[in-house]
């Protein structure tokens, strides 16, 4: 998925975390299940955006040393 495609599922995890968080408080079974699908977003962005951003600075550093 490409990185806005996740940045606006992280900006719904997030705001369905809080929902659940004011509704049930933090150590309820819900937002910490929340929690994790919004850590694995996180995660999956992550990896995109430095892995896009890794394959960038290698380009251009090829491109320099030609």
């Amino acid at each position: 998925m490409e990185p806005k495609g996740l940045k606006q599922e992280m900006e719904t995890a997030r705001q369905r975390l809080n929902h659940l968080e004011k509704r049930y408080g933090l150590r309820h079974s819900r937002v910490l299940k929340q929690s994790m699908v919004l850590d694995e977003l996180i995660n999956e962005y992550n990896q995109t955006y430095y892995s896009k951003r890794r394959e960038s600075i290698t380009n251009l550093i090829c491109n320099v040393s030609s």
